[in-house]
């Protein structure tokens, strides 16, 4: 395998993981917000 391939893979592995774990960290970053209202004693969050 030569250096281009090589790093073709690695910017097409981190890529992925980028897409899919970005989207992943901000639902569950709003989520815990969310709790977070919830226990304060505001119900409706963003409706």
């Amino acid at each position: 395998m030569d250096e281009a391939t090589r790093y073709t893979l690695v910017y097409a592995i981190v890529g992925t993981l980028l897409l899919i774990g970005v989207p992943a960290l901000i639902v569950h970053l709003r989520r815990r917000k969310r709790e977070k209202l919830r226990r304060r004693g505001i119900k409706r969050y963003g409706h």
